[in-house]
């Protein structure tokens, strides 16, 4: 007899035997017969109402097939309803002490990637025996419902429905007392009664099973949508899977990673806390409801900039994107955030905000907090949609009325605003080439024709400042950025995040921006060029088209003004030389280096991305805070709307 505490390890180095054996399939139909799945435990959860005992389990599976066995002399089973059943046998440990010759020879373990079962096959635990037969009924496309069994004799345990087909399919499998394992030892693959799915939507295939096939999918993806799971998991299993199921499985896989959404807000003071002692210049305010006391609050808004992002923002041109997404997990929200472009015109994330809504309060104090503790004393730009909440602030603050700040509108939005109320697509093109134009001739050009399309048309477009969209008339305010573009693809590369709760949405921020640094990091130090890779490649690009331009001189100081007049302020719109001024260059013999900003240098790009940030201790010595947080109830989501996210 083996003693009850033999490692598995040491019970095969023992027989000298192989952990698996040549696989049998026990279906006699396969075709007809279809795989199950695990219950919503399965994926890992407790299951502090399992119908199963301690000690064994008993499935019944009815389906279609051939006759039972009439050598296996199985217990009467009792079934509720023509879908199969999933029974629960209640017996005690172990047969006897004796150790069969069997398991001398041959151990089989189960493997969840085979998805095979067979007599004799071995389990860790109960919960993986469970998990074994859903997930093989669900391949065979079978549908089981799991109830309890009732021992002969017992009260309830004869069937009341005489028209109820009795399925002749049966599993039982028990804890061995030998080796502390599960083992299959009764196994009827016959089937006598109609089980095989109805419709293509398996009612076995539930959320925890979804999430067992996705895991690996969320972990390299975290904005993995609901539509491909649906799609994977039709071309896995061949079951049709509603959104809800899909949704729900997605989140069981995010909940096992990341943790719940109440966990996340019991660890975010902690995590902060850590955050910014690792990483000192690390910017984060708070603003919470005032119904909270004085060691709990409820939240409501918070605001972080990393340290390396605000320095390297003050090296850059000094434009800034700024707009908001959605939250996609239990919380409902937004995230504000603010971008911009380093030397090489790469998109650079400067700072975040969760806020629960996009209202004139929330863009007041993001932007506040922004002015405050990472622009300081520069004059920007902030180009933007035209939210309400962010008019109402650039006008109504202090710190960001001209000529401390200047607000800019996304010429996309300006042009899609004019779609939704006069659908054309002439004035779709003439919109924009008349907000983009930087002559005058144009400009006035393109008015006439907008007007001769639509008079209503151009009239809504003269009630906005023409300052806010058209370069025309910005006076060099947005370094001919035209649009919010680099915003609308920094909250793509977030889609991940946006799935995540609090906590670890914040944590994934850092994390993609250190990745960055890295990247912009190495490709800067590689750089043996007077401009950054991109700016390089636009200077020859210009440079060329330079060559074939033909200059005529009146005098020296003639040259720019006669010939280069008409672009002169594209030049300095940009602070980088067009093709023109190039052109005038070489023909003065002047160096064209001394007539790019800096902001474009390889030497401001080596500074960008010259800080570096520091790790975070390990989870079990992050610092205590002295006050705690809690999520508000009112914003966590309980209606179907809000779950859908992709």
């Amino acid at each position: 007899m083996w003693p009850t505490n033999t490692s598995l390890v040491d019970l095969l180095n023992n027989y000298g035997v192989s952990q698996s054996v040549q696989p049998i399939d026990f279906v006699t139909n396969p075709s007809e017969v279809q795989f199950p799945l695990p219950n919503d435990n399965d994926f890992g959860f407790d299951e502090p109402n399992s119908q199963f005992s301690e000690d064994s389990v008993s499935e019944s599976l009815s389906d279609v097939g051939d006759e039972s066995d009439d050598n296996l002399n199985e217990t009467p089973i009792v079934s509720k309803s023509p879908i199969m059943n999933f029974m629960n046998d209640i017996g005690d440990e172990g047969d006897d002490d004796v150790v069969d010759i069997q398991e001398k020879i041959y151990l089989d373990f189960w493997n969840e990637f085979e998805n095979k079962i067979r007599l004799g096959m071995l389990f860790e635990n109960k919960d993986r025996v469970k998990k074994a037969v859903r997930l093989w009924s669900i391949k065979q496309n079978r549908e089981f419902k799991q109830s309890v069994k009732l021992l002969e004799g017992e009260e309830g345990s004869s069937n009341t429905d005489p028209y109820t087909p009795q399925c002749a399919w049966y599993v039982h499998a028990m804890k061995k007392k030998n080796h502390h394992m599960w083992k299959i030892t009764r196994w009827v693959d016959a089937h006598n009664c109609f089980g095989s799915c109805r419709c293509n939507d398996n009612i076995s295939l539930n959320s925890a099973t979804i999430a067992f096939y996705i895991i690996h999918s969320i972990e390299k993806d975290n904005a993995y949508l609901v539509k491909h799971i649906q799609a994977d998991i039709k071309n896995i299993l061949n079951v049709d899977v509603s959104y809800w199921k899909a949704w729900h499985g997605r989140r069981k896989v995010i909940e096992n990673i990341y943790g719940t959404w109440e966990s996340n807000f019991a660890e975010l003071p902690k995590y902060i806390a850590t955050l910014q002692t690792s990483n000192p210049n690390t910017a984060v305010k708070w603003f919470h409801y005032p119904n909270g006391s004085s060691h709990v609050a409820t939240f409501k808004y918070i605001f972080w900039a990393f340290g390396p992002a605000i320095n390297a923002f003050h090296l850059c041109r000094p434009v800034i994107s700024i707009g908001a997404c959605h939250l996609k997990g239990s919380y409902k929200g937004k995230m504000l955030i603010v971008v911009t472009k380093d030397a090489n015109n790469n998109i650079l994330p400067v700072s975040y905000a969760i806020v629960d809504e996009e209202t004139i309060h929330s863009w007041s104090w993001f932007l506040y907090q922004f002015i405050h503790f990472v622009a300081q004393d520069r004059q920007l730009c902030v180009i933007s949609d035209r939210h309400q909440g962010i008019i109402h602030a650039m006008a109504n603050l202090e710190e960001w009325k001209e000529p401390l700040g200047y607000h800019r509108f996304c010429l996309r939005h300006i042009r899609s605003n004019l779609m939704k109320k006069y659908k054309n697509v002439r004035l779709k093109s003439f919109c924009w080439d008349i907000g983009s134009t930087i002559e005058k001739r144009k400009f006035v050009k393109y008015k006439k024709q907008i007007k001769a399309i639509n008079l209503e048309a151009w009239q809504y477009l003269d009630q906005i400042d023409k300052s806010q969209w058209c370069l025309f008339y910005d006076e060099n305010r947005r370094w001919g950025s035209l649009t919010t573009n680099i915003s609308e693809s920094m909250n793509n590369a977030l889609r991940g995040a946006r799935q995540l709760p609090i906590r670890a949405c914040i944590e994934l921020t850092f994390n993609r921006t250190v990745q960055l640094f890295r990247k912009h990091s190495d490709a800067a130090m590689n750089c043996n060029t007077p401009l950054p890779s991109r700016m390089w490649r636009l200077f020859h690009k210009r440079d060329t088209s330079a060559q074939i331009h033909t200059l005529t001189e009146f005098n020296y100081n003639e040259v720019i003004i006669n010939i280069h007049a008409h672009v002169v302020s594209a030049w300095q719109m940009e602070r980088f030389p067009c093709s023109h001024a190039l052109a005038v260059c070489r023909f003065r013999g002047d160096n064209p280096f001394s007539i790019i900003n800096h902001v474009y240098t390889t030497v401001t790009y080596k500074q960008q991305y010259n800080d570096g940030f520091s790790p975070l201790p390990h989870v079990d010595y992050w610092l205590e805070a002295d006050w705690s947080i809690q999520a508000d109830n009112s914003k966590c989501a309980v209606g179907r709307g809000q779950r859908r996210a992709n």
